[in-house]
């Protein structure tokens, strides 16, 4: 399923904090979401998460500040 590429958060990360972003994104999000390497930004640590809910997306956001 393609999800909406307008729901999308850049981040970037040290080594070893994926994993708990992950972990939230399991626990929280009520919608459909992915993660994938930004193609743009440094191997291994810039990310983008997309989300299809609009609220899964407004919550990570909040809560990744």
């Amino acid at each position: 399923m393609l999800l909406n590429t307008q729901n999308k958060v850049k981040i970037n990360l040290e080594y070893g904090q994926l994993k708990p972003i992950i972990d939230w994104c399991e626990r929280n999000c009520t919608g459909d979401w992915r993660y994938t390497e930004d193609p743009n930004g440094e191997m291994y640590s810039a990310w983008i998460f997309l989300f299809e809910s609009e609220r899964d997306y407004v919550a990570f956001t909040m809560w990744n500040k």
